[in-house]
């Protein structure tokens, strides 16, 4: 009989894909579960899990503290680990995390989610075994066609190869998302406690946080990248940015657009009254690719052709 682990990595593996991509749900239980017992162990756990979700939910339990060790010390090349992780980001109340000072003064934090950025190729060709999209990667010798902007002489439009060295600096890296950034809208002195933010503004940017990770899966920086596929308000779906626009933080005074940056070496480095950089700024769109499992358990990027 599956444990309530595997089931809760299946339903996590679902949650991720779109709606309208998901397969059939009785067919990709045979596949995963061939027993009849077993499929109906999961019908009845599923069940009971949509009612304790309802009500746990709504609960706080786990502090920020928790969650930042979580983010710190978590294998990120294991199923389960990330299931778990997908768990906690994807609560109706979660404590969020607060950035700290840039040097322009604008105060951020980041409000946990697992899901967010999008992949220029939702379903791309491979041989390997799909990560679900709370983990993907980026391509930044990569530049895509839309939006339109200056092209870089060295990028190409698209991929060429997957990185089998993800522990390296060379052409981008896997990630795992942990949440929307935003942005401190009041006045800056009045913001001193969690209480203080409770009882102030706060304003989306349209960038994500995100948790870097090795070959061996181990954190390795907090970066925040542009996303490219907003929703639209009024059509209700997600469409790729195509105007020159895109990329601008609101405390930025330099005038470049920052397609992905570096917020912090260590998650446990985020707070209030730190002063921190955007390190290693790109000003050119990258390409986000999904990631895969390789015969070793470890993840790297998708070649997208």
């Amino acid at each position: 009989m599956p444990t309530d682990e595997e089931f809760l990595a299946f339903w996590n593996e679902r949650l991720a894909q779109p709606r309208d991509m998901r397969p059939d749900l009785t067919e990709t239980l045979h596949n995963r579960w061939p027993v009849k017992a077993d499929r109906i162990a999961y019908y009845s756990w599923s069940m009971q899990r949509a009612d304790e979700r309802h009500n746990a939910r709504q609960m706080i339990n786990i502090s920020p503290e928790e969650l930042m060790e979580m983010l710190a010390t978590m294998n990120y090349n294991n199923t389960m680990a990330r299931a778990k992780l997908v768990d906690v980001l994807e609560r109706t109340v979660v404590p969020w995390l607060p950035v700290g000072t840039d040097r322009a003064g604008g105060i951020y934090r980041i409000v946990p989610g697992a899901y967010g950025l999008l992949p220029d190729q939702q379903d791309p060709k491979t041989d390997r075994e799909l990560v679900s999209m709370n983990v993907l990667g980026v391509n930044t010798n990569v530049q895509p066609a839309i939006p339109s902007r200056s092209r870089k002489a060295n990028l190409s439009e698209m991929s060429t190869r997957s990185n089998e060295s993800d522990d390296s600096d060379y052409a981008g890296f896997v990630f795992h998302q942990i949440g929307n950034l935003e942005y401190w809208g009041s006045d800056p002195k009045s913001l001193k406690t969690y209480d203080d933010a409770a009882n102030g503004s706060w304003f989306p940017t349209r960038f994500h946080a995100v948790m870097r990770f090795g070959r061996n899966g181990a954190a390795n920086g907090v970066f925040v990248i542009y996303d490219f596929y907003p929703e639209d308000e009024y059509l209700e779906e997600r469409r790729k940015v195509n105007d020159p626009h895109w990329g601008y933080l609101p405390s930025d005074v330099s005038d470049k657009p920052i397609s992905i940056a570096k917020i912090a070496g260590k998650i446990t480095d985020l707070r209030f009254g730190r002063t921190f950089d955007f390190m290693g700024p790109l000003d050119y769109p990258v390409e986000l690719v999904r990631a895969t499992k390789t015969p070793e358990d470890t993840v790297i990027r998708v070649t997208v052709a």
